[in-house]
């Protein structure tokens, strides 16, 4: 496809990419002293494709071997620029790097949005978080937002070496979010709630008890089904729904008991 072969050319030519967002949009966005890095990973060796990331990166003064690397898998009605408000207080609040990427099919990635392509596209950015950013797999958190708690729990069931998992707004599995009969499980996507009790890292798990879209009782479900050895406290967020928990005067809660959970990883 024609973004594949422009993809696979400016990897060859050594173009290099600028985040530029769109304050009309977005608004005036947190300050952040580090710096962000437009880049696209890749190529995929299946597909060929080429993800489109974020990396907000830390100063190097602010640095040390331990320090993180949150890798951001998103939600499904969002991109990497639409995120960059989040990003930037995380990374700037909790003392780490964030990467963030839009999988197969999703803002300037390639490819096509299919289940296996989000599995493709986290271990292919994983591993290049790896060689680029933390050199060691202890340091990175997989971080996964509704849809994105799928390729997050995919790759944490098989990486017993990552720092640590992030479940916000997540689901069991995608056909429980429609219904909870077991009739149709050889059709179900995204079984997180078997891949869960795989993980050999800490596990911390969001969910707002006014979810109406994916229903409170997923994030309850999946905290039960973690290890014992890997659970930590959950934050069951009152009066919040799917996609606000960050919203408003929230954001301040939410940045201390994730930078809790963060700093809970070396101890």
């Amino acid at each position: 496809c024609m973004s594949r072969r422009v993809d696979s050319d400016d990897d060859k030519n050594g173009v290099t990419y600028k985040f530029v967002p769109d304050l009309v949009m977005l608004g005036n966005l947190p300050s952040f002293h580090g710096s962000v890095h437009a880049v696209k990973i890749g190529p995929q060796k299946r597909t060929g494709v080429y993800v489109a990331a974020l990396l907000y990166k830390l100063p190097p003064h602010e640095c040390s071997p331990t320090t993180k690397t949150i890798l951001y898998s998103h939600g499904n009605a969002t991109d990497v620029g639409a995120m960059a408000g989040l990003q930037c207080l995380i990374a700037k609040n909790i003392k780490c790097h964030v990467l963030v990427y839009d999988y197969s099919g999703y803002g300037e990635s390639g490819g096509i949005p299919m289940e296996k392509n989000t599995y493709r596209d986290v271990k292919m950015v994983y591993e290049w978080v790896v060689q680029n950013v933390t050199k060691h797999e202890s340091n990175v958190i997989l971080y996964g937002q509704s849809v994105g708690s799928g390729p997050s729990c995919y790759l944490a069931s098989r990486r017993p070496n990552v720092g640590g998992l992030v479940l916000h707004s997540p689901f069991t599995s995608g056909m429980r979010v429609l219904t909870p009969s077991r009739a149709l499980a050889c059709l179900d996507i995204f079984p997180n709630i078997d891949r869960i009790k795989k993980v050999e890292c800490k596990v911390f798990i969001i969910h707002g008890k006014k979810d109406l879209e994916v229903g409170f009782e997923h994030g309850v479900a999946l905290q039960a089904a973690v290890p014992e050895d890997c659970r930590t406290d959950p934050w069951w967020v009152p009066d919040k729904a799917h996609n606000d928990i960050v919203d408003g005067p929230g954001i301040v809660e939410y940045i201390q008991r994730l930078n809790r959970f963060v700093r809970s990883l070396d101890d």
